[in-house]
């Protein structure tokens, strides 16, 4: 069989995407995969059972959950993931690593996630979300928690081209301006997890009162990706480093460059315009 039954998604990927929606033993399976890459692809199916508190019949599960013909399958997959050509070896951060350590793996990981994000990424959706942005009477960005300095950035970028965007880091506020939204505007959902409540709460709302929306999220399964009208996926790994999670924006933040350029392409006059306007008005706030 193909190592890559998800199309181009190589199965760390995979596995990050499925994550949130993994339970009891498929969990764990993941979170040992995820956390120990190299070391799964040299173990055999009884030896991973044991170290992830499993059943062999539990890892098969797990392989053929992910669309894999079994374990042996995942592992030749997995191999092809991990001799890439960005050379990455996915480990997590642990106590007993340096500064420097540190540094060189989040590196690594920011990378590989623009790598993953790259192979998997839908491009007529993200032309058809440039599409619905260029013609928005007013853009409604909506975002929590980790998700938020990505959305001040794209609203500061769009209003700095001459689009009508508006942001609030007041939850109680994008659920405000996601009724007053009408089939002449667009609402676009940021969420690394899709599974922040005021960001689904409020693209929900968006929807309901006929605005176009736009998710951005890491996870295909996720509560947003229910009300996006266009899908928009990243695939940035999670690292666990003792009881956290840390996630990278970096893929996001690429995510939402790219739908900047493509816009100041499609508008390519009119961005010119507004942006001479904008840096004209804010040049005396610069030495």
């Amino acid at each position: 069989m193909n190592g890559h039954p998800n199309g181009e998604r190589g199965a760390l990927a995979v596995m990050s995407d499925a994550l949130p929606q993994l339970k009891g033993a498929s969990h764990k399976v993941a979170q040992f995969i995820l956390s120990a890459p190299r070391e799964t692809i040299n173990l055999t199916v009884t030896e991973l059972a044991s170290r992830s508190g499993v059943s062999e019949a539990s890892i098969v599960r797990f392989a053929q959950l992910l669309g894999y013909s079994g374990f042996h399958a995942l592992k030749i997959s997995l191999a092809e993931d991990i001799v890439s050509p960005m050379l990455l070896v996915h480990e997590d951060l642990t106590a007993e690593d340096g500064p420097v350590d540190a540094m060189q793996k989040a590196l690594l990981a920011g990378m590989r996630s623009l790598e993953d994000t790259a192979q998997i990424l839908n491009l007529p959706a993200v032309e058809a979300a440039i599409l619905a942005l260029a013609g928005a009477r007013r853009i409604e960005l909506f975002a929590a928690g980790n998700s938020l300095p990505i959305a001040m950035d794209l609203n500061f970028r769009l209003t700095k081209i001459g689009l009508c965007s508006r942001f609030s880091i007041d939850p109680t506020m994008q659920a405000m301006y996601a009724t007053l939204t009408s089939s002449e505007d667009v609402a676009v959902g940021i969420s690394h997890t899709g599974s922040s409540i005021d960001t689904v709460h409020a693209l929900e709302l968006a929807k309901r009162h006929g605005a176009r929306t736009i998710c951005v999220t890491n996870h295909s399964e996720s509560p947003l990706s229910r009300y996006g009208d266009i899908r928009l996926f990243t695939s940035a790994r999670v690292s666990h480093f003792r009881e956290e999670e840390m996630a990278s924006n970096l893929a996001a933040l690429a995510l939402t460059e790219a739908l900047y350029v493509g816009l100041c392409v499609e508008r390519s006059e009119a961005s010119m315009q507004a942006a001479a306007k904008t840096m004209h008005a804010t040049g005396d706030r610069k030495y």
